[in-house]
This record gives C-alpha cells, structure tokens and sequence, in this order.
C-alpha cells in the first residue's frame, strides 16, 4: 500500500485533554484513540468489536505504544469515550487535517471549497442519545471532515451553522450548503471571515425565489457562451456540460447574472444563478427537466459559469465521499451508542479513519480494509 506523511496523527491525539483521574490510568489515550481509528480501518465497526478483536493482536498494541500485555475491555473503552471533550477532540482533528495539507503540496487548494451539511445517527437517536445529529464540514475535492458539531434535539442547524464557522478557517474558502441554511444571519457569518458562499434558493424564502425565477423567464433555454438578458442588457454567464451515466445522458447548464444586485438585500450578493439539469433516457426518448435556482457571492471575475457549475455539483461530495462511507462502510448509521460524548466523538474518529485513508491515496476503500483487516500492524504505518 502506497504511504503518503499523515503528520503523525497518534502524537497530534495526545493533544486531547485526558478526562481520566492519573492514579489507576493504565492506557495512555493517544493509543486508545489510535486503536479505534486503526480498528475502524481494518473493518469494525464498534467498540466493543474493537475492544475484543484487540486483545488477539499484541504486535499491534505494542506499535501503538501500549506497555501492558492487555489492551482496554469495552467497558474501559465506553468509560472514556462518553467523558471525552467534543469540542477538544474536534479542534484536535481539525488541526491535524490542516497540518496534514499545508506539509503536503500535491494537497493544495484541496480544502478551498467545502460542504457543510447535516447528518442524523439514526441508531443513536432512537435510543435516545441526547446528540444524534451532527454538521460537518467536508471538503468538496478529498471527502474529508473539517470538523463537525453536534445538534442537540431541543434546536436545529440554523444556529449550529454560525457556531460551526468558528471552528475551522473560512478565509478564501467557498461554503456550499443545502437549501436549509441559506439564510442571512449565515451569509453574513462568512463574509465577516473572509470566505464565499454558493448557495441553492427555494421556497423557504419565497420572495427572493420569485425574484431570481422572474429574472431567468425571458431567458431563452439555449445561449452562447457571451450573451445578454433580453430586456435588462446585463451579461449572462452560462457553462454546459454533457455527460453518459447510468445508461442516460445528463445535459446541466448554468446562467449566472449580475442584474438583481442592487435590488436584492443580501449580504455579499455578487450574483444570481439559474441551474437547468436534464436527463434523457437513448432508448426510451423520456426526458425529465429540473430546474432549480441559487446565489453567491463570487463575482464573474473570482468564478466563472463553469467553476460555478463545478462548486454546485461539488456539494455532493458531503453525502457520497463522507456521509455514505461512514453508513456503509464504516457502520455509523447502525451505531447504537448514546451515552453523553460517544455519539459524535466515534463519528470523529471514523472520520479520521476516512482522512487517513483519503490522505493516503486510496481510492478502494471497502478493498483496503480487508486488506489491512488481515495486517492490522502495517495499518499503523499511516498514522506515524
């Protein structure tokens, strides 16, 4: 397996504040933290599995720096785990994965444009963990997990959102979200740190849809690259891709305009966007249509219709490279842990998996896995 320099990550978890008493602590927690990640990474899904699958791999323990025959039982394990800090361990993470891309110039830019969406445990919630949804931050190009906050069940992503922005560096980055945080209060959130938003509009603010869909009426469906609205003379900004996937072809296209500016109140508005996405089925001749409608930020100058168009299929990343891979592969969704900090402080941790992973080059993950499920020990050599 190919090993590219993770920044020693098993030094950077012996940042996280240690909620354990000294006297009687016999693991130190670096190497707890490790083991789970290294566990997660060789197939297993939980802590208990972990925690007796361990106990058949000395060579292991000893790599990850234990002194002492025995690695911690799972109840050792759930004793830690839920007294753990989230924001600690997520600070840590997250200060991890930028050290890991600022050392490495074949990852720059990698994190100019992120997605931030929401997750629920589904598991989790329905045995009554006090948190069982989190907001991440995923980069758009690696599938990595910035950082991610938990959502208690008393409030909702709105203001997580803003708080969530705090936590990791927005300057020169551009922000996707769904529908559900286009909102105002965050808009201006990013423009005070520096950052850019592209965001999707509907009818949760009605009157700024109408506005944006009344612009694109008079617009015809086919333009040339360089053209005009119809009745404002502004310039519109289009991008077309063409493409086969799942036995149909997908036709998108992207107009950008500047002409609603001055009319809407937004914060850092710089243009409004109208996204056309067609299917057609070769064989049937069905064709379906989608339109839909958005904002940003970006002036013509900073993104063009095309890295437009490439930043909203971009947002997707958040549910395929990251949201996916935990449910699937990694067996979060099934998770039934719900004892205070665990729930989302084993999301970091399989996070960090993926990271070490991504950061490694590996684009089989399921593959890799078993592979390292059976040489756990050389698992270890992307963590050091």
């Amino acid at each position: 397996m190919t090993r590219k320099s993770s920044c020693h990550l098993i030094d950077m978890l012996a940042e996280v504040p240690d909620p354990r008493n000294n006297k009687g602590k016999q693991h130190p927690l670096n190497s707890i933290l490790a083991l789970i990640v290294i566990g997660f990474m060789c197939g297993h899904k939980g802590y208990t599995s972990i925690a007796t699958w361990a106990r058949s791999q000395p060579a292991l323990a000893k790599a990850l720096g234990w002194t002492r025959r025995k690695t911690p039982c799972a109840a050792t394990l759930h004793n830690l785990l839920k007294k753990l800090d989230t924001t600690a361990v997520e600070k840590t993470l997250t200060e991890w994965v930028n050290r890991v891309v600022q050392s490495r110039p074949d990852l720059a830019g990698c994190l100019d444009a992120v997605a931030i969406d929401g997750k629920t445990m589904r598991a989790s919630k329905k045995c009554g963990a006090a948190t069982s949804c989190l907001l991440s931050v995923v980069s758009h190009q690696l599938g990595i997990t910035l950082t991610q906050q938990g959502i208690s069940d008393k409030t909702n992503e709105i203001p997580i959102s803003i708080e969530i922005l705090k936590a990791f560096d927005v300057s020169d980055k551009v922000i996707t979200t769904d529908a559900l945080l286009t909102q105002k209060t965050f808009c201006q959130a990013i423009i005070e740190r520096d950052g850019d938003y592209v965001l999707p509009v509907k009818n949760n603010h009605p009157d700024l849809y109408d506005d944006i869909q009344k612009l694109f009426q008079g617009v015809p469906d086919t333009l040339s690259e360089n053209t005009t609205h119809p009745l404002l003379g502004d310039p519109i900004y289009t991008h077309e891709t063409y493409e086969k996937s799942h036995g149909r072809v997908e036709t998108r296209c992207i107009k950008a305009t500047t002409s609603l500016n001055a009319y809407l109140d937004w914060p850092g508005i710089a243009q409004v966007i109208q996204y056309r996405y067609i299917h057609k089925n070769p064989n049937t001749a069905e064709e379906k249509t989608k339109v839909s409608y958005g904002i940003t930020s970006l002036t013509p100058k900073e993104a063009s219709a095309e890295r437009l168009l490439k930043l909203r299929r971009g947002h997707w990343a958040i549910e395929n490279k990251s949201h996916w891979m935990r449910d699937t592969q990694l067996g979060e969704d099934a998770s039934s842990v719900r004892c205070g900090a665990m729930p989302q402080v084993m999301a970091a941790l399989r996070n960090t998996a993926l990271a070490v992973f991504r950061f490694a080059g590996v684009k089989r993950i399921a593959d890799t896995m078993k592979y390292y499920a059976s040489k756990p020990k050389l698992a270890v050599n992307l963590i050091n």
